[in-house]
Protein backbone atom coordinates (compact mmCIF):
# COMPACT_ATOMS: atom_id res chain seq x y z
CA UNK A 1 0.00 0.00 0.00
CA UNK A 2 1.47 3.35 -1.03
CA UNK A 3 1.87 6.14 1.50
CA UNK A 4 -0.27 9.25 1.28
CA UNK A 5 -0.04 12.75 2.70
CA UNK A 6 -2.25 15.81 2.33
CA UNK A 7 -1.53 19.54 2.38
CA UNK A 8 -4.53 21.84 2.90
CA UNK A 9 -4.65 25.62 2.47
CA UNK A 10 -7.23 27.75 4.28
CA UNK A 11 -8.54 31.31 4.38
CA UNK A 12 -8.72 33.44 7.52
CA UNK A 13 -11.85 35.63 7.50
CA UNK A 14 -13.42 38.15 9.82
CA UNK A 15 -17.08 37.44 10.66
CA UNK A 16 -18.31 39.69 7.81
CA UNK A 17 -16.16 37.83 5.26
CA UNK A 18 -13.38 40.38 4.91
CA UNK A 19 -9.86 38.99 4.79
CA UNK A 20 -8.12 38.71 8.15
CA UNK A 21 -4.30 39.07 7.97
CA UNK A 22 -4.04 37.03 11.15
CA UNK A 23 -1.77 34.15 10.09
CA UNK A 24 1.22 35.28 12.22
CA UNK A 25 -0.98 35.43 15.33
CA UNK A 26 -2.67 32.10 14.56
CA UNK A 27 0.71 30.42 14.09
CA UNK A 28 1.99 31.95 17.33
CA UNK A 29 -1.02 30.62 19.24
CA UNK A 30 -0.70 27.16 17.70
CA UNK A 31 2.93 27.16 18.80
CA UNK A 32 4.24 23.77 19.79
CA UNK A 33 0.81 22.10 19.73
CA UNK A 34 1.56 20.82 16.23
CA UNK A 35 4.64 19.04 14.94
CA UNK A 36 7.12 21.33 13.15
CA UNK A 37 5.88 22.23 9.67
CA UNK A 38 2.34 20.94 10.18
CA UNK A 39 0.73 24.40 10.52
CA UNK A 40 2.59 27.05 8.58
CA UNK A 41 2.28 30.36 6.71
CA UNK A 42 1.25 30.68 3.09
CA UNK A 43 1.70 33.28 0.36
CA UNK A 44 -0.76 35.73 1.96
CA UNK A 45 -1.15 36.72 5.60
CA UNK A 46 -4.84 35.74 5.46
CA UNK A 47 -3.88 32.13 4.67
CA UNK A 48 -2.47 29.19 6.57
CA UNK A 49 -1.45 25.73 5.41
CA UNK A 50 -1.60 22.42 7.24
CA UNK A 51 0.31 19.27 6.34
CA UNK A 52 -0.41 15.75 7.48
CA UNK A 53 2.27 13.25 8.32
CA UNK A 54 2.92 10.32 6.00
CA UNK A 55 0.22 7.69 6.43
CA UNK A 56 -1.12 4.47 4.96
CA UNK A 57 -4.38 4.33 6.94
CA UNK A 58 -7.33 6.50 5.86
CA UNK A 59 -8.85 6.64 9.33
CA UNK A 60 -5.59 7.93 10.77
CA UNK A 61 -5.34 10.46 7.94
CA UNK A 62 -8.86 11.75 8.55
CA UNK A 63 -8.36 12.13 12.29
CA UNK A 64 -5.06 13.94 11.74
CA UNK A 65 -6.53 16.35 9.19
CA UNK A 66 -9.48 17.00 11.50
CA UNK A 67 -7.13 17.61 14.42
CA UNK A 68 -5.09 20.12 12.43
CA UNK A 69 -8.23 21.97 11.37
CA UNK A 70 -9.45 22.00 14.98
CA UNK A 71 -6.10 23.23 16.26
CA UNK A 72 -5.95 26.10 13.76
CA UNK A 73 -9.65 26.84 14.24
CA UNK A 74 -9.30 27.16 18.02
CA UNK A 75 -6.38 29.56 17.66
CA UNK A 76 -8.21 31.65 15.06
CA UNK A 77 -11.44 31.70 17.07
CA UNK A 78 -9.62 33.21 20.04
CA UNK A 79 -8.75 36.11 17.71
CA UNK A 80 -12.31 36.52 16.47
CA UNK A 81 -11.35 34.98 13.11
CA UNK A 82 -12.72 31.97 11.20
CA UNK A 83 -10.73 29.31 9.35
CA UNK A 84 -12.57 28.68 6.08
CA UNK A 85 -12.00 26.02 3.40
CA UNK A 86 -12.77 27.61 0.06
CA UNK A 87 -10.68 27.77 -3.09
CA UNK A 88 -11.06 31.57 -3.23
CA UNK A 89 -12.37 34.20 -0.88
CA UNK A 90 -16.16 34.57 -1.33
CA UNK A 91 -16.15 38.33 -0.77
CA UNK A 92 -12.78 40.03 -1.18
CA UNK A 93 -9.59 39.89 -3.22
CA UNK A 94 -6.46 41.45 -1.74
CA UNK A 95 -4.06 41.60 -4.67
CA UNK A 96 -0.59 42.17 -3.22
CA UNK A 97 -1.69 44.15 -0.16
CA UNK A 98 -1.38 41.24 2.31
CA UNK A 99 1.71 39.46 1.04
CA UNK A 100 3.51 37.42 3.69
CA UNK A 101 6.81 39.01 4.69
CA UNK A 102 9.07 36.11 3.77
CA UNK A 103 12.01 36.43 1.35
CA UNK A 104 10.84 33.73 -1.05
CA UNK A 105 7.31 35.14 -1.29
CA UNK A 106 8.71 38.62 -1.80
CA UNK A 107 10.86 37.31 -4.66
CA UNK A 108 7.87 35.56 -6.21
CA UNK A 109 5.86 38.79 -6.15
CA UNK A 110 8.74 40.75 -7.66
CA UNK A 111 9.25 38.21 -10.47
CA UNK A 112 5.56 37.49 -11.15
CA UNK A 113 3.53 40.46 -9.90
CA UNK A 114 0.44 39.75 -12.01
CA UNK A 115 0.27 36.05 -11.17
CA UNK A 116 0.86 36.74 -7.49
CA UNK A 117 -1.82 39.44 -7.44
CA UNK A 118 -4.42 37.38 -9.33
CA UNK A 119 -3.71 33.88 -7.99
CA UNK A 120 -2.40 34.86 -4.57
CA UNK A 121 -4.79 33.87 -1.85
CA UNK A 122 -6.28 30.88 -3.68
CA UNK A 123 -6.39 27.69 -1.65
CA UNK A 124 -5.66 24.15 -2.84
CA UNK A 125 -5.51 20.61 -1.56
CA UNK A 126 -2.31 18.79 -2.57
CA UNK A 127 -2.17 15.01 -2.33
CA UNK A 128 1.23 13.31 -2.10
CA UNK A 129 1.51 9.62 -2.98
CA UNK A 130 4.73 7.77 -2.23
CA UNK A 131 6.69 6.74 -5.32
CA UNK A 132 10.41 6.13 -4.94
CA UNK A 133 11.18 5.36 -8.60
CA UNK A 134 11.28 8.73 -10.34
CA UNK A 135 11.28 7.21 -13.84
CA UNK A 136 8.10 5.35 -12.92
CA UNK A 137 6.69 8.56 -11.47
CA UNK A 138 7.23 10.44 -14.73
CA UNK A 139 5.44 7.72 -16.71
CA UNK A 140 2.56 7.72 -14.23
CA UNK A 141 2.27 11.49 -14.68
CA UNK A 142 1.90 10.98 -18.43
CA UNK A 143 -0.98 8.55 -17.87
CA UNK A 144 -2.54 10.68 -15.14
CA UNK A 145 -3.04 13.67 -17.42
CA UNK A 146 -6.37 12.48 -18.86
CA UNK A 147 -7.80 12.01 -15.36
CA UNK A 148 -7.07 15.58 -14.26
CA UNK A 149 -10.41 17.01 -15.51
CA UNK A 150 -12.30 14.34 -13.54
CA UNK A 151 -10.33 15.07 -10.37
CA UNK A 152 -10.98 18.78 -10.84
CA UNK A 153 -14.69 18.25 -11.54
CA UNK A 154 -15.30 16.31 -8.33
CA UNK A 155 -13.22 18.66 -6.15
CA UNK A 156 -14.36 22.15 -7.23
CA UNK A 157 -14.98 24.32 -4.16
CA UNK A 158 -14.77 27.99 -5.20
CA UNK A 159 -18.08 29.17 -6.70
CA UNK A 160 -18.25 32.64 -5.11
CA UNK A 161 -16.26 35.84 -5.52
CA UNK A 162 -17.01 39.46 -4.72
CA UNK A 163 -20.18 38.39 -2.96
CA UNK A 164 -21.75 36.64 -5.96
CA UNK A 165 -21.99 33.24 -7.60
CA UNK A 166 -19.64 33.59 -10.55
CA UNK A 167 -20.96 30.49 -12.34
CA UNK A 168 -17.80 28.43 -11.98
CA UNK A 169 -17.31 25.48 -9.64
CA UNK A 170 -13.57 26.22 -9.42
CA UNK A 171 -12.74 29.89 -9.90
CA UNK A 172 -9.42 29.03 -8.28
CA UNK A 173 -8.44 27.04 -11.37
CA UNK A 174 -9.05 30.03 -13.64
CA UNK A 175 -7.02 32.36 -11.45
CA UNK A 176 -4.13 29.91 -11.17
CA UNK A 177 -3.74 29.90 -14.95
CA UNK A 178 -1.87 33.19 -14.60
CA UNK A 179 1.17 31.24 -13.33
CA UNK A 180 3.38 30.31 -16.32
CA UNK A 181 3.65 26.63 -15.36
CA UNK A 182 0.11 25.98 -14.11
CA UNK A 183 -0.56 23.34 -16.74
CA UNK A 184 -0.69 19.58 -17.20
CA UNK A 185 2.58 17.68 -16.73
CA UNK A 186 4.57 16.87 -19.87
CA UNK A 187 4.45 13.43 -21.46
CA UNK A 188 7.87 11.93 -20.79
CA UNK A 189 9.50 8.59 -20.04
CA UNK A 190 12.48 9.39 -17.82
CA UNK A 191 13.21 11.48 -14.76
CA UNK A 192 16.24 12.92 -16.56
CA UNK A 193 13.94 14.40 -19.21
CA UNK A 194 11.68 15.81 -16.50
CA UNK A 195 14.64 17.33 -14.66
CA UNK A 196 15.92 18.93 -17.87
CA UNK A 197 12.57 20.66 -18.35
CA UNK A 198 12.59 21.93 -14.75
CA UNK A 199 16.19 23.16 -15.17
CA UNK A 200 15.27 24.94 -18.41
CA UNK A 201 12.28 26.64 -16.75
CA UNK A 202 14.56 27.89 -13.98
CA UNK A 203 17.24 29.03 -16.43
CA UNK A 204 14.81 30.98 -18.62
CA UNK A 205 13.13 32.68 -15.67
CA UNK A 206 9.74 31.01 -16.19
CA UNK A 207 9.96 29.89 -12.55
CA UNK A 208 11.81 31.12 -9.50
CA UNK A 209 13.00 27.64 -8.46
CA UNK A 210 11.86 23.99 -8.75
CA UNK A 211 9.22 24.52 -6.03
CA UNK A 212 7.69 27.19 -8.27
CA UNK A 213 6.98 24.65 -11.05
CA UNK A 214 3.22 24.46 -10.58
CA UNK A 215 2.30 21.55 -12.85
CA UNK A 216 -1.18 20.21 -12.05
CA UNK A 217 0.61 17.03 -11.03
CA UNK A 218 4.35 16.75 -10.58
CA UNK A 219 7.26 14.96 -9.01
CA UNK A 220 7.61 16.64 -5.65
CA UNK A 221 10.79 18.72 -5.54
CA UNK A 222 11.19 17.89 -1.83
CA UNK A 223 9.81 14.41 -1.18
CA UNK A 224 9.85 10.97 -2.86
CA UNK A 225 6.24 11.47 -3.92
CA UNK A 226 4.02 12.19 -6.86
CA UNK A 227 2.10 15.35 -5.95
CA UNK A 228 -1.37 15.96 -7.43
CA UNK A 229 -2.15 19.69 -7.19
CA UNK A 230 -5.30 20.03 -9.31
CA UNK A 231 -7.89 20.21 -6.51
CA UNK A 232 -9.40 23.15 -4.69
CA UNK A 233 -9.04 22.96 -0.93
CA UNK A 234 -11.74 20.61 0.31
CA UNK A 235 -14.75 21.89 2.25
CA UNK A 236 -14.62 19.03 4.79
CA UNK A 237 -12.10 16.49 6.02
CA UNK A 238 -14.26 13.74 4.52
CA UNK A 239 -13.88 15.39 1.11
CA UNK A 240 -10.11 15.56 1.61
CA UNK A 241 -9.87 11.91 2.61
CA UNK A 242 -12.00 10.85 -0.36
CA UNK A 243 -9.76 12.83 -2.73
CA UNK A 244 -6.62 11.36 -1.15
CA UNK A 245 -7.96 7.81 -1.39
CA UNK A 246 -8.95 8.21 -5.05
CA UNK A 247 -5.63 9.81 -6.00
CA UNK A 248 -3.62 7.12 -4.21
CA UNK A 249 -5.64 4.34 -5.85
CA UNK A 250 -5.31 5.98 -9.26
CA UNK A 251 -1.53 6.36 -8.92
CA UNK A 252 -1.32 2.74 -7.76
CA UNK A 253 -3.33 1.52 -10.76
CA UNK A 254 -1.38 3.59 -13.26
CA UNK A 255 1.96 2.53 -11.76
CA UNK A 256 0.95 -1.13 -12.09
CA UNK A 257 -0.08 -0.51 -15.70
CA UNK A 258 3.37 0.95 -16.42
CA UNK A 259 5.21 -1.88 -14.67
CA UNK A 260 3.28 -4.61 -16.43
CA UNK A 261 3.26 -2.76 -19.76
CA UNK A 262 -0.53 -2.67 -19.90
CA UNK A 263 -2.50 -0.21 -22.03
CA UNK A 264 -3.21 3.01 -20.19
CA UNK A 265 -6.47 3.01 -18.24
CA UNK A 266 -8.19 6.30 -19.05
CA UNK A 267 -11.62 7.94 -19.11
CA UNK A 268 -13.59 7.83 -22.35
CA UNK A 269 -11.90 9.69 -25.18
CA UNK A 270 -12.98 13.32 -25.51
CA UNK A 271 -13.11 15.45 -28.62
CA UNK A 272 -11.95 18.56 -26.74
CA UNK A 273 -8.30 19.24 -25.98
CA UNK A 274 -7.11 18.54 -22.45
CA UNK A 275 -6.91 22.26 -21.76
CA UNK A 276 -10.52 22.74 -22.83
CA UNK A 277 -11.61 19.74 -20.77
CA UNK A 278 -10.00 21.28 -17.70
CA UNK A 279 -11.70 24.62 -18.29
CA UNK A 280 -15.03 22.88 -18.76
CA UNK A 281 -14.53 20.89 -15.56
CA UNK A 282 -13.62 24.05 -13.64
CA UNK A 283 -16.67 25.82 -15.03
CA UNK A 284 -19.35 23.15 -14.91
CA UNK A 285 -17.98 20.70 -12.36
CA UNK A 286 -19.55 17.27 -12.21
CA UNK A 287 -22.03 18.12 -14.95
CA UNK A 288 -19.18 18.90 -17.36
CA UNK A 289 -19.12 15.42 -18.88
CA UNK A 290 -22.77 15.67 -19.92
CA UNK A 291 -23.32 19.20 -21.13
CA UNK A 292 -21.57 22.44 -21.93
CA UNK A 293 -24.48 24.22 -20.24
CA UNK A 294 -25.08 24.09 -16.51
CA UNK A 295 -28.02 21.84 -15.64
CA UNK A 296 -29.42 21.61 -12.13
CA UNK A 297 -27.19 19.12 -10.27
CA UNK A 298 -28.83 15.73 -10.04
CA UNK A 299 -27.82 12.34 -8.65
CA UNK A 300 -26.96 11.21 -12.18
CA UNK A 301 -24.73 14.18 -13.04
CA UNK A 302 -22.81 13.84 -9.78
CA UNK A 303 -22.36 10.10 -10.32
CA UNK A 304 -21.02 10.17 -13.89
CA UNK A 305 -17.38 11.33 -13.46
CA UNK A 306 -17.05 9.65 -10.10
CA UNK A 307 -18.27 6.30 -11.42
CA UNK A 308 -15.79 6.32 -14.31
CA UNK A 309 -12.96 6.97 -11.91
CA UNK A 310 -14.12 4.29 -9.47
CA UNK A 311 -14.28 1.72 -12.27
CA UNK A 312 -10.61 2.38 -12.90
CA UNK A 313 -9.40 2.36 -9.29
CA UNK A 314 -11.68 -0.21 -7.62
CA UNK A 315 -9.10 -3.04 -7.86
CA UNK A 316 -6.50 -0.86 -6.11
CA UNK A 317 -9.05 0.18 -3.47
CA UNK A 318 -9.92 -3.45 -2.80
CA UNK A 319 -6.25 -4.46 -2.51
CA UNK A 320 -5.66 -1.66 0.01
CA UNK A 321 -8.81 -2.56 1.97
CA UNK A 322 -10.26 0.89 1.19
CA UNK A 323 -13.14 -0.09 -1.08
CA UNK A 324 -15.91 -0.10 1.54
CA UNK A 325 -15.15 3.28 3.20
CA UNK A 326 -14.37 4.99 -0.10
CA UNK A 327 -17.56 3.75 -1.77
CA UNK A 328 -19.48 5.00 1.28
CA UNK A 329 -17.88 8.43 0.92
CA UNK A 330 -18.68 8.45 -2.80
CA UNK A 331 -22.31 7.65 -2.07
CA UNK A 332 -22.34 10.52 0.40
CA UNK A 333 -20.96 12.85 -2.30
CA UNK A 334 -23.64 11.69 -4.74
CA UNK A 335 -26.25 12.50 -2.12
CA UNK A 336 -25.04 15.89 -0.86
CA UNK A 337 -22.98 17.13 -3.82
CA UNK A 338 -19.48 18.53 -4.27
CA UNK A 339 -18.00 21.34 -2.22
CA UNK A 340 -19.14 23.93 -4.75
CA UNK A 341 -22.69 22.60 -4.72
CA UNK A 342 -22.78 22.58 -0.93
CA UNK A 343 -21.43 26.13 -0.80
CA UNK A 344 -24.31 27.17 -3.02
CA UNK A 345 -26.74 25.41 -0.70
CA UNK A 346 -25.24 27.19 2.31
CA UNK A 347 -25.45 30.49 0.45
CA UNK A 348 -29.11 29.92 -0.33
CA UNK A 349 -29.87 29.25 3.32
CA UNK A 350 -27.85 32.14 4.77
CA UNK A 351 -29.58 35.35 5.79
CA UNK A 352 -26.41 37.48 5.76
CA UNK A 353 -22.72 37.50 4.92
CA UNK A 354 -21.98 36.73 8.54
CA UNK A 355 -24.30 33.70 8.49
CA UNK A 356 -22.65 32.36 5.33
CA UNK A 357 -19.12 32.74 6.75
CA UNK A 358 -20.25 31.04 9.94
CA UNK A 359 -21.74 28.14 7.96
CA UNK A 360 -18.54 27.73 5.93
CA UNK A 361 -16.46 27.79 9.11
CA UNK A 362 -18.69 25.14 10.68
CA UNK A 363 -18.26 22.90 7.63
CA UNK A 364 -14.50 23.47 7.64
CA UNK A 365 -13.89 22.76 11.30
CA UNK A 366 -15.22 19.32 12.19
CA UNK A 367 -16.67 18.18 15.47
CA UNK A 368 -14.32 15.53 16.83
CA UNK A 369 -15.60 13.06 19.36
CA UNK A 370 -12.16 12.60 20.84
CA UNK A 371 -9.38 15.04 21.86
CA UNK A 372 -7.52 16.46 18.85
CA UNK A 373 -4.31 15.54 20.65
CA UNK A 374 -5.27 11.86 20.57
CA UNK A 375 -2.62 9.19 20.86
CA UNK A 376 -1.38 7.31 17.83
CA UNK A 377 -3.43 4.28 18.78
CA UNK A 378 -6.58 6.40 19.06
CA UNK A 379 -5.90 8.04 15.70
CA UNK A 380 -5.76 4.65 14.04
CA UNK A 381 -8.91 3.37 15.71
CA UNK A 382 -12.05 2.90 13.61
CA UNK A 383 -14.04 3.95 16.70
CA UNK A 384 -13.03 7.59 16.21
CA UNK A 385 -15.84 9.54 14.56
CA UNK A 386 -15.33 12.76 12.63
CA UNK A 387 -18.45 14.60 11.48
Amino acid sequence: MRTVGVEEEFLLLWPDGTLAPAAPDVLRLVGDSARPGQVKPELMTFQIETASTVSRDLTQLQVELAGLREMAGEAAQSLGVSVVASGVSPFAHAGLTMLTDAPRYQRLAARFPTATAVAGGTCACHVHVGIDDRDLGVQVLARLRRWLPTLLAISGNSPFANGADIGWDSLRYGRQLTWPTFRSPPVLRTADSYDRIVTALCRTGAVLDPRNVYFLARLSPRYPTLEVRIADTCLTTRDAVLLAALVRALVTRLADDVRFDRPSVAPPAATDSLGQQLLTAAHHGVSSTLSKHRPAPTRATVAAPMSRLVDAVLPALETAGDAKPVLALLEERRRIGTGAQRQRNLWGGATSREAFVSALADATRPRIRCPHAASTSEQGSPQVTVV
